[in-house]
């Protein structure tokens, strides 16, 4: 985890849609070689916050971490760094390569991205869901799997009679997913489009870098972390 100390830069890779006007941020640090969750303040982003500095996969922002202990768990301790709100700054907006050498890491299965701590829950279609880290694992709650565009599609679902979610059914090396979206860019394009706009919003690469991340935990009791769709880029 960080503490207080330098600013340090964040390649963004992810801004996921939660409630009411909170949003989270995730973005890669090359100098140590990881991924981080930037806490403003220690709490989640708002819409003007992101607007105001320009948000978005691919840009670069400068932050400095504040020297204070989260009260949170793993694995979402992993990544979780509370950071100056005041320090927030755009660096860069220039394209990003992400399939270069020097891109953030990927891994080739959704079993390796989460070292292994990976269950479902169940299987329907041949496609798994229910897909979860459980609560306390020590393990990241953050990483991304390369796929390749023919494998994958989107549906909207319902469950339980709730309301109806965006889910991405893809295939990685090893198995096939549907796992909810919570990509603010996706989300976006599927209230103002359906189904075709959300695939017209994806990159037009033939390999694509799957965002995933973990929800907070769930249930009853809440012991399973949720992995989702944070994100598509190439």
């Amino acid at each position: 985890m960080f503490l207080g100390g330098n600013a340090v830069n964040l390649l963004i890779t992810e801004v996921t849609e939660m409630q009411r006007d909170n949003y989270c941020v995730a973005g890669w640090c090359f100098d140590a070689k990881r991924m981080v969750r930037p806490l403003p303040n220690g709490d989640h982003w708002r819409a003007l916050l992101l607007d105001k500095h320009a948000i978005a996969p691919g840009v670069t922002i400068s932050v400095t971490p504040q020297d204070k202990q989260l009260n949170n768990a793993y694995p979402h301790k992993t990544e979780d760094a509370a950071v100056y709100k005041a320090s927030i700054r755009l660096v860069s907006a220039a394209p990003v390569p992400w399939f270069s050498p020097n891109a953030p890491p990927a891994a080739a299965t959704v079993h390796d991205a989460f070292e292994g701590r990976l269950r479902h829950t169940r299987e329907w279609k041949g496609a798994r869901s229910g897909v979860h880290v459980p609560a306390g694992a020590q393990s990241r709650s953050l990483w991304s799997v390369t796929i390749s565009r023919q494998s994958l599609s989107f549906k909207a679902d319902t469950f339980d009679g709730g309301p109806e979610k965006l889910k991405a059914v893809f295939s990685d090396k090893e198995a096939q997913y549907c796992l909810a979206v919570t990509c603010r860019a996706l989300k976006q394009a599927w209230r103002a489009g359906g189904l075709a706009a959300v695939s017209g919003a994806l990159p037009e690469q033939d390999m694509l870098h799957l965002r995933l991340g973990l929800a907070r935990p769930y249930g009853h009791p809440p012991d399973k972390c949720y992995v989702m769709v944070n994100g598509i880029i190439g």
